[in-house]
């Protein structure tokens, strides 16, 4: 065998340091694929939640990215599908809503169920927390006293014509609810702010669709109209009935918002799953909607939010 001349081996050796180079540089400025990328939502409390599971995904070893792609949900499901999102939190009726618009499940375990079925391919949801994003219709509370509603089921006693305002959408389901309900409203109008709403609810001129996870979803002068399932389950003292017949759908059930986490099937591992899932049973509807208003008002960053949540709750 003739060995190689020299000019040939130097020749060898410098495309080889070539090709390194040129790999070590397309490594050092190609995204890495395999870390964690969650999605939100717009809005305070979204942002809160996707810090929430970024921190907790961190804690089960996931490379988690630094930042949150937000987008609606059709744009996070699109992202999801096309790899660029790895996970992010939805309120399951809202979801439901636009994957399956023919659906009437209201139930929390009815809307749960069928947004299972109504998913994509590839696309998974975890364990529901026990944070409601279920709206709530408020009237001042004068107005409540006076007219005496104070639940749902009497609506009809507010004044005929109010309007009612809000600043989201409002859904088939929960329109025909409050018609169900015996409600007059005028027709609905959707405004910019929740501040917008409240101003027209405290000035007498409407009725207001609002969040639990708002501040005017805890306003002492404000009365909520108490939906019919929440005010038997407050009534029900006796024991379980015990038949097993189907129960018959309540018309005037607002839809259950709760919030669920949703990801891509390949995108954690198992461990990570069940670490994602601890945050079902810690995470509150008081929690978010605190947190949410500690940095909507700017008496904390949502750094310190979370960090003190996730350091309070032992993650």
């Amino acid at each position: 065998m003739i060995p190689p001349s020299p000019r040939r081996a130097a020749l060898v050796v410098g495309v080889v340091a070539l090709l390194l180079a040129v790999t070590a540089c397309s490594a050092s400025t190609t995204p890495d694929r395999s870390a964690v990328v969650v999605g939100a939502t717009p809005g305070v409390p979204a942002a809160v939640v996707a810090d929430i599971y970024r921190q907790v995904l961190r804690s089960a070893g996931a490379t988690v990215a630094d930042d949150t792609t937000v987008g609606d949900y059709g744009q996070l499901l699109d992202g999801v599908d096309g790899g660029r999102v790895s996970m992010f939190g939805a309120f399951d009726g809202d979801l439901l809503s636009r994957l399956a618009p023919s659906s009437t499940a209201t139930s929390p375990d009815d809307v749960y169920t069928d947004l299972n079925r109504a998913l994509p391919q590839g696309v998974s949801v975890g364990d529901p927390t026990i944070v409601s994003d279920q709206v709530q219709v408020v009237v001042t509370a004068s107005l409540a006293s006076s007219s005496g509603a104070d639940a749902l089921s009497e609506c009809a006693r507010l004044p005929a014509g109010l309007p009612l305002v809000g600043d989201r959408d409002l859904d088939a389901v929960t329109a025909s609810a409050l018609a169900a309900a015996g409600c007059r409203f005028a027709p609905y109008r959707r405004l910019d702010s929740v501040d917008a709403v409240l101003a027209e609810v405290r000035g007498g001129r409407a009725a207001g669709v609002v969040s639990p996870l708002s501040a005017a979803g805890t306003a002492a002068d404000l009365t909520s109209l108490t939906p019919a399932a929440a005010q038997a389950q407050d009534s029900d003292s006796g024991p379980t009935p015990t038949s097993t017949a189907p129960a018959t759908p309540d018309p005037t059930a607002i839809r259950a918002q709760i919030l669920v986490p949703v990801y891509s099937s390949g995108a954690l591992t198992r461990d990570q799953v069940r670490t994602m899932n601890k945050v079902a049973g810690e995470l509150t509807t008081a929690d978010l909607a605190t947190m949410a208003q500690e940095v909507s008002q700017r008496r904390a960053t949502r750094s310190a939010v979370v960090g003190g949540w996730l350091a309070e709750h032992g993650f």
